[in-house]
């Protein structure tokens, strides 16, 4: 039995070059108390790193968003105890935010669940 490959032609072709794609509205609404900072940090999975924007999280700060801007690996976000396996996965392409109380310092860690990822991260 013979297995026909359908392949398209060049009218096809092009109209599928021609189709934008269509990107989902970005409507975020971002209350700042205090001066935000923005960084990246660079996860792998060998070890959790604490994900923060400078050399120490931000203090006082409400507010901590993180983006996977890798387009193949995913990250988990957690406590200090997160492992390639455990934790809150962050998609690829993903952003997660954080919202915390200013009083109550907490240490947020990432991890990669493969390649080396440099997480954007800001907070506020």
């Amino acid at each position: 039995m013979a297995i026909d490959i359908l392949l398209p032609n060049g009218i096809q072709m092009q109209n599928l070059v021609d189709k934008p794609v269509a990107y989902p509205a970005q409507n975020e609404s971002i209350a700042i108390a205090v001066s935000p900072e923005t960084g990246t940090v660079t996860v792998q999975a060998a070890a959790a790193v604490e994900l923060k924007a400078g050399a120490s999280a931000l203090a006082g700060r409400t507010r901590l968003v993180i983006k996977n801007p890798s387009i193949d690996t995913a990250v988990r976000i957690g406590g200090s105890a997160i492992t390639a396996k455990r934790g809150y996965l962050l998609e690829p392409q993903g952003t997660v935010t954080i919202e915390q109380n200013s009083a109550t310092a907490v240490a947020v860690y990432g991890r990669s669940t493969g390649w080396e990822v440099s997480l954007e991260v800001y907070e506020s």
